[in-house]
């Protein structure tokens, strides 16, 4: 059996278990290279080394004795040797290879990043006891100096014994988090665990639910959602996002208006009528009529309220919007002499403007944006926002967003809008002794890279800033998606928290693998093979990625697909 060199005895360890158990020992390093190790198992054909080479597994978690320092790596291949003989009892020594990643400094039982010392040639490899891997990932954890720290038990080790893992919030959500995951994976089963964990501590969690599959969750949690449902739930609450609740930059990502004409129409439309609200003597036919009138009133209006025209919010009547914009296609000045008047209806303008108005008219009365447009006798979404922030017996406001419609870009507009919203809130210390998470499931639907660079005169840019600002403010958000390459890498780049499921496209393992320097190859190579509820969770404040096994949530979600079973009977 092969034999440790003399200079690399380990320490005595002070550890809750040995880490150099001579029970636990299956090889010798053989090689070292940068943070990989090569290394030689006993004799195949030994028949006291049948035990010893058992006990390694491709993907198992290993410990170097290397001085004081215990490294951890994860076995990542095992071969025989080309050219090895089978016959006569030939010596066969099975080779393998370890990615390494952090180390425990065995005297004082410090976890730290990286390899404390290089192992050397010679030195003893032995199988990572789940306790000490536990300990390893847990590390943020355990340094806490403020007593008994708050966690979450949201995992366990794959492994027999189902070791436990306690992640603190901090861990977790302090530079934000993303779960990634393509269907089937487990993306939602860990979501709703995440969900329930964060409830029962004295927590804020806003969860924009955009299938509605996370209705069945219970607990002090509040169910809301927009648009039309033929058959509500009992305990929900429909709610609207009233348009005069928006900004006139959230209508014109809306209306969406074109070529050079089209923008300031709209523009000055949404002025008229926000001056008509404040001043009704303006008003002819609920509209300002601007053909061959005088300028005078309009112009004196709008000076004395000029502060309140600066407000960005829609503040007006948006049924007339359509004819408003028809009232501002005229010429500047009826003439030279008469500059105070506005001139002729412009057919020029007018038929500019004839696709703007005809879409504006559809979408004003089209039911399917009723939760915008239409929100007369609903809760407005943004109170309940406000009033669940303040109800202490509150920790979770699921906001479904299943019956919204994705024409027209209602989903992302309403999103975008609470964002905003939530970082105003954050920007006013409001979170500063009630930390939010606010979880974004289905993340391509509304942060889509396309629609970002589509939408650049008018960005819905809301949680771009909140990941690049709101941990400043005690506001941390929760990406979920199936499509990691859609959303946009510096998004992705601000998660300090990753929790990879199975991922099948190699575009989203390389977003992944851009947008953290942390994952090593091994990791990265065992993403598409994970089973559904393990994942790969890594970041800033874990000294290794580690795979990991999901909690089942107390109320999973309904994630289920078609019954055929049930329903293509003969």
């Amino acid at each position: 059996m092969l034999e440790q060199s003399s200079h690399s005895e380990p320490v005595r360890p002070s550890l809750p278990v040995n880490p150099f158990d001579s029970d636990k020992y299956i090889a010798i390093v053989s090689r070292a290279s940068g943070s990989q190790l090569e290394i030689t198992f006993p004799n195949i054909n030994d028949a006291n080394s049948g035990q010893i080479i058992s006990r390694a597994e491709v993907g198992g978690y290993v410990l170097v004795g290397s001085g004081e320092y215990a490294v951890l790596g994860q076995l990542s291949e095992m071969w025989i040797p080309e050219g090895s003989n089978y016959d006569g009892g030939n010596a066969i020594h099975p080779i393998g290879k370890i990615q390494l990643s952090s180390s425990i400094h065995v005297p004082s039982g410090k976890v730290i990043p990286g390899t404390g010392r290089m192992p050397r040639i010679g030195d003893k490899v032995f199988v990572a006891d789940a306790i000490l891997v536990q300990m390893i990932v847990e590390a943020k954890q355990r340094n806490k100096k403020s007593g008994q720290a708050v966690t979450m038990q949201f995992a366990h080790l794959p492994d027999g014994q189902q070791t436990s893992l306690h992640f603190t919030p901090e861990m977790l959500f302090g530079r934000h988090c993303a779960l990634l995951g393509t269907t089937g994976g487990g993306k939602s089963w860990s979501l709703a665990r995440i969900v329930e964990e964060a409830s029962k501590l004295k927590s804020k969690t806003i969860l924009f639910d955009a299938t509605g599959e996370f209705f069945g969750l219970r607990g002090p949690i509040r169910h809301v959602y927009l648009g039309h449902d033929p058959q509500p739930k009992e305990g929900a609450v429909e709610v609207a996002l009233p348009y005069y609740e928006l900004t006139e930059r959230d209508l014109f990502a809306i209306f969406k208006p074109k070529g050079q004409s089209q923008a300031p129409k709209l523009r000055a439309a949404i002025k008229s009528l926000k001056l008509l609200g404040l001043a009704p003597e303006l008003s002819m036919d609920s509209t300002i009529i601007k053909a061959h009138r005088s300028k005078k009133d309009f112009l004196a209006a709008s000076r004395r309220f000029h502060r309140e025209l600066e407000n960005p919010l829609a503040m007006f009547d948006i049924e007339c919007l359509a004819r408003q914009i028809e009232n501002e296609c005229v010429r500047p000045n009826r003439s030279a002499l008469e500059p105070m008047f506005w001139g002729d209806t412009s057919g020029t303008d007018l038929a500019l403007c004839t696709s703007l108005v005809n879409r504006v008219s559809d979408m004003v009365t089209s039911p399917s944006l009723s939760a915008i447009f239409a929100p007369h006798g609903k809760p407005s979404l943004i109170k309940e926002i406000d009033d669940f922030l303040q109800d202490p017996n509150l920790a979770v406001l699921c906001v479904s967003l299943k019956h919204l419609p994705f024409s027209h870009m209602a989903r992302e507009i309403v999103a975008n809008a609470m964002g905003r919203h939530l970082l105003a809130l954050g920007r006013k210390e409001q979170f500063r002794k009630q930390p939010l998470l606010v979880v974004l499931d289905e993340a391509h639907q509304f942060l889509n890279r396309e629609l970002v660079d589509r939408n650049a005169e008018y960005p819905l840019d809301s949680f771009s800033i909140i990941a690049k600002e709101g941990r400043k403010y005690s506001l941390s958000i929760c990406l979920a998606t199936q499509r990691p390459r859609d959303l946009p890498e510096g998004v992705l780049s601000q998660m300090g928290t990753l929790i990879v499921h199975r991922l099948i496209n190699d575009m989203d393992r390389g977003v992944i693998e851009r947008a953290s320097g942390e994952m090593d190859q091994t990791s990265l190579n065992a993403i598409p093979g994970l089973a559904p509820g393990h994942a790969v969770i890594l970041g800033v404040s874990f000294p290794t990625p580690v795979t990991i096994k999901v909690e089942e949530p107390t109320c999973p979600p309904d994630s289920d697909g078609p019954d055929y079973q049930q329903y293509w009977r003969k």
